[in-house]
């Protein structure tokens, strides 16, 4: 934890903010990471989680195991995420001087009717997911607010039960791994698909890289 000044003024002030990425993916990086993405998409076999509600999405095969980007080569979209992750630390941790590394990623296929449960990440220091295939009406990310223990506070029950992201096709969206959070149904015929993901920071004892800087 640090200890950075805060600028104070007069009212109501808002303490200890939690830092949300979110980029659009554009022009020809759009296009070669669209390319690639749907071409894993399109290979990939989605089946039910055993163990999991009927009523909840499909994942690509060992999707917690394992990292799908890493393991089919998907260079455009990490060169891509590179560049997100540098957007999103630099200025929180002042310096570029870190390593992560790309834990595990998978692909999500939402269906009419299916939707995630909340839930988060655990000790994931960032998690994150692109929307590859969306009408933005499939079913949006959400995140419950973290004081909603205490919603039988007065000014606390005046907050905002949940933060509701946008969904588009190209959107990547970052965010501390240890948020609840989940979908809301896909009332739609269109099914959703997109690409979840966890990053692990270089710290002592956990200081690996896998390319996730350099990917060239």
């Amino acid at each position: 934890m640090n200890n950075k000044e805060t600028m104070w003024s007069p009212g109501i002030n808002g303490i200890f903010p939690l830092p949300l990425y979110i980029q659009q993916a554009t022009g020809k990086v759009f296009d070669v990471v669209d390319d690639e993405l749907n071409t894993l998409v399109n290979k990939t076999d989605f089946s039910q989680r055993e163990g999991w509600n009927a009523d909840t999405h499909m994942l690509s095969p060992d999707p917690f195991s394992g990292c799908i980007l890493h393991k089919n080569d998907c260079r455009n979209f990490i060169k891509f995420l590179q560049s997100c992750v540098n957007d999103y630390l630099i200025p929180i941790i002042g310096h570029n001087n870190y390593t992560y590394v790309i834990t595990d990623s998978w692909l999500t296929k939402t269906i009419k009717g299916k939707y995630a449960q909340e839930h988060s990440h655990g000790t994931a220091d960032i998690s994150g997911v692109y929307y590859i295939k969306t009408t933005g009406e499939d079913g949006n990310l959400f995140f419950d607010n973290i004081h909603s223990s205490a919603c039988a506070n007065v000014l606390i029950s005046q907050l905002k039960a949940k933060e509701i992201l946008p969904l588009e096709t190209g959107m990547l969206i970052l965010w501390p791994g240890h948020l609840k959070h989940g979908t809301f149904v896909n009332r739609t015929d269109h099914e959703r698909i997109s690409l979840s993901f966890n990053i692990c920071l270089g710290r002592r004892g956990f200081d690996q890289i896998y390319g996730d800087k350099n990917y060239d």
